[in-house]
């Protein structure tokens, strides 16, 4: 078996703590109930169900779910998760936060939205259903939003995409647009299809 015939290595689960365990060794899956801990990789899950596929290595966790990993949070009611791709999807009430370190200490982005797939290799997170993302004193409501990471390789900036009914605001200023990237690095936003701009100057 030549290098690029090589199956690709299983990324493994552990179950820290369960409750209760129910284990199917001929479909090779298991349902945990109660106060659930895994571990996989950088990422430490906890919730009140997890059903998980064995051969796969697919699972649906249930309930107060909450996954961390490095600086970045994520809860929801639900979350499945591929973990060989490292692909998780969550729906129900999810809010992430992540933690920017910064010249001058650390500040930390909020993204709410009732459902949000997020790249556990690449980092980027993306929401089609709404959302809504609070930075520093920025406010961001808008249809469709993606996040990139920085990448230096790629040279790629850190940066969150948004696209349809876009509404930013910031102290008492306001923009409403049909597309707009903003850079978080420079702090700076670039926009098309302005719907509306206010901007209150002082004296």
């Amino acid at each position: 078996m030549t290098p690029e015939e090589k199956t690709p290595e299983k990324k493994e689960v552990l179950l820290e703590s369960a409750d209760r365990i129910t284990y199917d060794s001929k479909k090779e899956t298991f349902i945990a109930s109660g106060q659930v801990i895994a571990v996989q990789g950088k990422n430490r899950i906890q919730c009140q169900e997890l059903n998980f596929n064995l051969k796969d290595n697919t699972g649906v966790f249930e309930g107060n779910v909450t996954i961390s990993r490095d600086k970045t949070i994520i809860s929801a009611t639900k979350m499945e998760g591929d973990f060989d791709e490292e692909l998780y999807q969550f729906s129900g009430d999810v809010i992430l936060q992540k933690e920017r370190e910064e010249e001058n200490g650390t500040s930390t982005i909020i993204w709410k939205a009732p459902t949000l797939i997020f790249n556990g290799e690449t980092e980027e997170a993306r929401s089609e259903n709404g959302s809504e993302i609070v930075w520093k004193e920025t406010t961001i409501k808008t249809n469709k939003a993606v996040y990139f990471p920085k990448d230096e390789e790629k040279k790629q900036l850190e940066r969150i995409e948004m696209e349809g009914e876009t509404l930013i605001t910031e102290k008492e200023r306001e923009l409403q647009v049909g597309k707009a990237v903003y850079y978080l690095d420079s702090e700076t936003l670039e926009a098309e299809k302005i719907i509306k701009a206010k901007f209150i100057l002082k004296d």
